[in-house]
This record gives C-alpha cells, structure tokens and sequence, in this order.
C-alpha cells in the first residue's frame, strides 16, 4: 500500500514539473516574441478558450505595451482586409473615399486571429502576401504614402482551437509563424505563478550563431519533416534572441535545442549521465591553479552536454523514435497538407454556407443582389452618370443601373458518403464480410461528427443486393451487419451497377460519393443473371468505365489469397486507388477508406 502511494506521489510530481516546464516555455515565448516582433513572424498559440489562455495574451500584451492591437473580425474576407470603398465616406463627401483595411490598422502592433484553423485560404494568403511585404495588398486610389502603398507591419497571433488534429491553420499563415507553443497539459495553479520580470537584453541581430550549432539544427528540422527555408530562418533568429535574452553574444547549443522547443514543439532527449561520471568524485583544487581555473572547463562540459543534445535529438528524430520526443504536438498538420472537418468536395455557388466572394453574375436563376456591394460598385460611376442625365434637379440619388449588381456567392463542405460495393461469394466470403463489418464499424462510429454517411452493397448468386442504405446511425448498422449471406457465383457487374446508381444518387442529393469496391476480380455472372463469363467482362469493363466518366472517387481492394491481375485491371478502369489486403484488417481497411474520405474530392 505504501508503495502504491509512493507511485502515486511520483505520478504527480511528474505531472506539476511537466506542467510548470511547459509554463515556463511558454513565457519564454512570450519573451521571444516581444523581443523579436514582426521579424519571426509571429505566434502559433495552440490553447482552447479559457482564463488560462486570456492570463497568457494579458501577459503577452503587456510585454508589448506600444503599438494597437486589432482583433480579427470573423468572416473577413481580402477586401476588409485590405481596404475597400468606404460607403458612408463616399456619399458624404461626394468622392471616394477609401479605407485603409484591417492590416493597415494593425500596422506597428499585433493582429490576433481567433480561430484560426477555420480562416479561409484566401484571407490567409492576403495576411502573408502584406507579412512578406509589409505593405497593404492592393493599389487605392488617393493614398500617397509608399506610392498608393499603406505600410503595414504587425506580429501575428494565431489562436488555434481545434478540437480535432483534421482542423488546422492553412499552410500559407503556419509557415510564416515562427513560434508555436501550446498550453494544453498546462495545470491552472501552474499558470498562477508569477513571470519573471523582462530583463533588458542587447540587440539581438548583432548575436552571432556558429555554423556548428546551425548545421545540425537544419539537420535537426529537415529530419522531423520541416523543410521549409522559413522555418531554418525562423530557428536561427529565435536561438540568437534566446542567446541575448541570456546576455551572451554567441548563439550556443543551448539556444538552439531551446528554439527547437519554441519553434517544432520538439523536446530533446533526456541525456542520462555515464556510470563512471556518476561514480567518479570531483578532482581535488590543485595548488598551482587559482580559483578561476576550473570555470572554463565548467563552461566547456556545459557546451558538450548541449551539443550531446542536439545529437540525440538529431538520432532521435531520423529513427522515428517517441522517447523525448514530442512529435505529437510538433507535427504540424499544415505540412501535412490541409483537411477540413469533413471530407467531402466544396459545393460553391449554393444557396446556404459561408460567405467567400462576391460576383456580378447571379450564382442561382432567383439569387437576390447584395445591397451593400451592389453600391459599392455604383458609387465609382455617380459623377459621370449625373452629367450623362443632366442632373439639373439638383436631387442627390443613387443612380444604379443592372451591371452594377453584386451577388453575394457561398459555399459549404459537402458531407461524404462511402458506399461499400463487397464481393459475398465464394468460400471466404465469410471472412471478407466480418472484415468488412469492423470496417462500417469503425468509420460510422468517426464519421457521426462529420455527418459522414457509410452505406453496404453485397453481390452474390445472380445479382447484386443493397444491404444497407446511406446511414449514420450505428445501431442501425449492427442490426443489418448481423446476418450477412454469403456464398455463391460472382455477379460483378451487377454490383457495379448498383454502386454507380447509388453513387449518382448520393451526388445528387449534396453528398460526395467515395465507392470502396471489394473483390478478387473474377466476375462471371452477366446482369441478366446467366453464367457468361464473357459477357460478363464486357458489362463489367463497359460499367467500370463510366466511374470514371462520371468523376467519381473509388478504391478497389484486392481480397484476394494473393494479387490477381484482374483486380489490376479493374482499378484501372475505374480510375481507382488500389490496395491489396490478404489478411482480415478492419482497423486497416477503415484507415484506407478514412484517409480517401478526408482528402475530399478534387
């Protein structure tokens, strides 16, 4: 009992000392970031919404007393961002006028990003074209400054609070973020600790960085995967501002194992120290040297042991090993390529879904004109139009005429649906249907959150039968999973068939169709049901072939003891993705399908 006690005491001890480390890097990035500014590019605050997050921006602020700090308004779109015709402005002093935007606002201060794993692509590549150029996108008339150019120069803060590692920020902002620090793990009577006082520290672009520590931090990035030139640039300033925060002019190991923390989320490896160090006493003071003597030897094994960390690092991450090593947190889904929520195509120009351009022509026949774009497309051409019509009146009116109409366009993540077109005949039926069962299983009990929809077709005897239609709901499922027939001829092109209705079908109700097609190829039923192998080939290749006329998504599996040149072919012809699978894998198979599924289609 005492000693289940004890462990427990361990337990928790270990989990404070993790959650006050993890603390304390995150001050020191706030530190950074002060000191670095717009230079790195900002800061990757991974942390759901919470006092602890708000304490941490507090204190982050407070690091940054001068400058604004704007607040991005959701729904932004390039426009807002920067600067567009000011209405009110425009009428009330019959001219145009425009407004400088959001990024010009934030222009010497910080630009929080809220949510920022849901900011649309198009916002995001304006934020980065005016951190490349430190000026505002787009050329406005009426503005001297930099040539019709605003200035704006600002530091980012991106607060991602995805709830799910399929929600990430768009590739174009991440790799512009030179700090990433997350404050999950982090206990609240950890964040209650007070934060050392800001030191003043020298500048830090006259700190210089040896090419033997800056070798093996590039090694170190392009090993976990970073391959970018930003992030190597983004490594090499924070160790040097990590270097004069300490008050040394020489960016040392140290520094940079303390940037790959800061930068990648990557912990060193705990360095263990040898069994002969441990065991061999301190040499005694020699009197021919004075008290100073042993300080550079001091300062010598503090160096080598740094160096001994970036080196087992270096190991760590080239062996794909997880000790001290956080690659869960350092994997950055933006280079991973980006995945939405769900795993469907975008349906654009709909009648319901977010906001994300706006066009002349209407994006459905009875589609409504945007009032606010509408005049703000008239109000340019108000001058020549009241001299066109003589204006002698003397009226103040909106004159607006048909080109000017703004149809506001939208678009939404379609949900998918993924249709399983399974071979049941044959005397291992039984064991490709209960693989398939864990499969439906495992997707349906992943793909409620996403409204995702799984549905089953079983080809056996003489045609093909529809088991299970489009659902969601998993009990139902396990109902109609629970007897499964089996056994018999192969009607291939006959479950073809059904998959390709069912998949026409799905498309049209607003859902995109992935077709996971199950067989070892060898069809030899015809669709009216005799026992032609030939012209049972002929109708499979003719049905195959309209898959890929129609543009739809399909992964063939070959279920066969070993591959068959038929499903080869069948793949093919399908345009589909094709995997071998000799042995019963439910969890697998499911992978396969999850990952088509959160590519979406093209």
């Amino acid at each position: 009992m005492a000693m289940h006690e004890a462990d427990k005491d361990d337990i928790c001890t270990s989990m404070r000392r993790q959650s006050q480390e993890r603390w304390h890097l995150a001050l020191m990035a706030a530190r950074i970031l002060a000191v670095g500014g717009a230079d790195i590019g900002g800061l990757w605050l991974t942390a759901r919404a919470s006092g602890m997050r708000d304490g941490f921006l507090a204190h982050l602020r407070s690091l940054i007393p001068s400058g604004p700090s704007v607040r991005l308004p959701p729904g932004s779109t390039a426009a807002t961002l920067g600067g567009r015709l000011d209405i009110a402005r425009s009428l009330a002093d019959s001219r145009l006028v425009w407004d400088s935007g959001i990024l010009a606002t934030a222009h010497g201060g910080i630009l929080i990003i809220p949510m920022a794993e849901r900011l649309e692509p198009s916002a995001a590549a304006v934020i980065a074209e005016a951190m490349d150029t430190h000026v505002c996108p787009g050329r406005r008339p009426g503005l001297e400054m930099m040539a019709g150019r605003i200035p704006c120069r600002f530091t980012i803060i991106a607060l991602d609070e995805a709830a799910n590692p399929e929600e990430a920020l768009p590739t174009a902002l991440a790799d512009r973020l030179g700090l990433h620090v997350t404050l999950d793990g982090v206990a609240l009577a950890s964040s209650m600790l007070a934060a050392p006082p800001p030191t003043p520290c020298a500048d830090w672009r006259s700190v210089g960085i040896a090419d033997n520590v800056l070798e093996p931090l590039g090694a170190i990035a392009a090993a976990a995967g970073y391959r970018s030139l930003r992030t190597l640039h983004h490594l090499s300033r924070v160790a040097r501002i990590h270097a004069a925060i300490a008050g040394r002019g020489q960016a040392m190991a140290e520094d940079a194992v303390a940037a790959l923390r800061l930068c990648l989320c990557l912990e060193p490896p705990q360095v263990q120290p040898k069994p002969e160090q441990q065991a061999a006493p301190p040499p005694p003071p020699s009197p021919d040297n004075n008290a100073a003597g042993p300080a550079p030897q001091d300062a010598d094994a503090g160096a080598e042991q740094a160096l001994d960390s970036l080196t087992e690092l270096l190991a760590a991450v080239e062996q794909g090993r997880v000790d001290g090593l956080s690659l869960a947190s350092g994997e950055r889904a933006a280079r991973q390529g980006r995945k939405t929520g769900k795993g469907g195509a975008a349906a654009r120009n709909t009648r319901r879904g977010r906001p994300f351009a706006a066009s002349s022509s209407p994006p459905f026949p009875d589609a409504r004109p945007d009032l606010v774009e509408t005049v703000r497309a008239a109000i340019p051409w108000q001058r020549l139009r009241a001299r066109l019509q003589g204006g002698a009146d003397g009226t103040a009116r909106l004159l607006i005429r048909k080109e000017d109409f703004r149809y506001r366009r939208r678009r939404h993540e379609q949900p998918s649906t993924a249709i399983f077109v399974v071979d049941a005949s044959g005397s291992t039926a039984l064991e490709r249907l209960g693989e398939t069962k864990g499969a439906i299983e495992h997707l349906l009990a992943e793909c409620y959150i996403r409204r995702d929809e799984v549905s089953l077709i079983a080809f056996r005897g003489k045609a093909a039968e529809i088991l299970m239609p489009p659902t969601r709901s998993l009990v139902s499922a396990k109902r109609r999973l629970s007897a499964l027939p089996g056994g018999g001829p192969t009607p291939l092109a006959s479950g073809l068939e059904r998959g390709l209705e069912m998949a026409l079908s799905t498309r049209r109700r607003g859902s995109t169709p992935i077709v996971v097609v199950m067989t070892d190829g060898s069809g030899n039923i015809a669709l009216d049901g005799t026992a032609d192998r030939a012209l049972a080939g002929r109708q499979t290749e003719r049905i195959a072939r309209l898959y890929r006329e129609h543009g739809l998504t399909s992964i063939c599996i070959d279920i066969a003891r070993r591959p068959r040149d038929s499903v080869t072919n069948l793949a093919g012809m399908l345009g589909a993705e094709l995997h071998l699978l000799r042995q019963a894998d439910a969890a697998r198979m499911s992978q396969i399908v999850r990952t088509t599924m959160q590519k979406g289609q093209p």
